[in-house]
């Protein structure tokens, strides 16, 4: 059962109901927001996660979806519906690397870039007190001009607290990193085995470096950011993204809470690093830097325009 539950936070940009996309060009900052904004939610709506909606007769949507998100570099997509990851809400700000480091691209000091995120818990739970499994996809944009004439390509990341999920009380109280191992596994996850083995089963013919993606989610797209081809790249094995102290929401839904937090307080997430360290294990941290949030929004364009691309595994990498 550990095996399976590994695959909860892969999916984060996996879709359905997207046409097929032609080679990726890059977008332009304003023109991803502005979808983004689009259909703000008055209520906001609560998306469950079933086994059926994998399946349209004999079509598994989960696996065109795997093999689509990692095929898909698009920044938007036309509508379509999050399997694994249906409850989201939309952070906008920037990403600002303080510290010195001997990593590449935008893990260099002094890199800046406009950034957007998706929170998000997997499956159906959404409310304190039930049991969450908290991530964030993340989008950098190589540019601090919201206004931009010049598409520019992304580069997209993904960090997950736990598998199996926590009864944390705040969607900033808990770090989530790339390393996807932990697994907290109870009575109250035997509901969902369905829905996992069919997960496994689908990104597994999607990619077929699947043990690796079980476990990490690299970050090369980050530290290619901004470099000429012929660079020499150095990049991170472990990123983690956690939430300062300071004003926690009342609010039980995690996406009324980050909009409720938005509004009383500046969201800010320190970024940290490591090269070294165990899967499963805890890491020798550097903290490098920040991502300052000036806006966010629970809206129908979040939930279902935006996309992530997934990178594919990679054996070449410099630490």
């Amino acid at each position: 059962m550990r095996s399976t539950t590994k695959l909860f936070m892969v999916f984060s940009g996996m879709v359905t109901g997207a046409s097929a996309q032609g080679a990726y060009e890059g977008s332009r900052y304003q023109d991803v927001w502005s979808v983004v904004e689009e259909s703000p939610y008055e209520v906001l709506p609560q998306e469950k996660v079933t086994l059926k909606s994998f399946y349209t007769g004999l079509t598994d949507n989960l696996q065109k979806a795997s093999e689509r998100t990692l095929n898909t570099g698009d920044d938007i997509l036309p509508p379509f519906r999050k399997l694994l990851h249906p409850n989201g809400v939309c952070m906008a700000g920037t990403w600002n690397i303080t510290e010195d480091t001997p990593y590449s691209g935008y893990f260099r000091q002094g890199s800046q870039g406009l950034i957007i995120l998706r929170g998000s818990s997997a499956l159906t739970a959404v409310k304190r007190g039930e049991k969450r499994s908290f991530g964030i996809a993340g989008k950098i944009f190589p540019t601090l001009d919201p206004q931009g004439e010049d598409p520019v390509k992304t580069a997209n990341f993904f960090v997950i607290d736990n598998l199996g999920g926590t009864y944390a009380p705040s969607f900033f109280d808990t770090a989530m990193t790339n390393d996807i191992t932990a697994v907290n596994f109870g009575p109250e996850n035997l509901g969902q085995t369905g829905i996992l083995a069919a997960a496994v089963k689908a990104f597994s013919f999607a990619e077929p470096m699947l043990k690796k993606l079980l476990t990490v989610r690299q970050l090369y797209p980050i530290s290619e950011l901004g470099e000429p081809s012929d660079a020499t790249v150095i990049t991170p094995q472990w990123l983690k993204i956690e939430g300062r102290k300071g004003f926690r929401s009342l609010e039980e839904d995690f996406r009324a809470e980050v909009l409720d937090t938005q509004l009383n307080e500046e969201i800010v997430f320190d970024i940290s690093v490591a090269s070294a360290g165990l899967l499963g294990l805890e890491k020798p941290w550097k903290k490098i830097g920040f991502i300052r949030i000036d806006q966010a929004i629970a809206s129908d364009g979040c939930d279902h325009r935006l996309h992530f691309a997934h990178p594919k595994w990679r054996n070449d990498l410099k630490h």
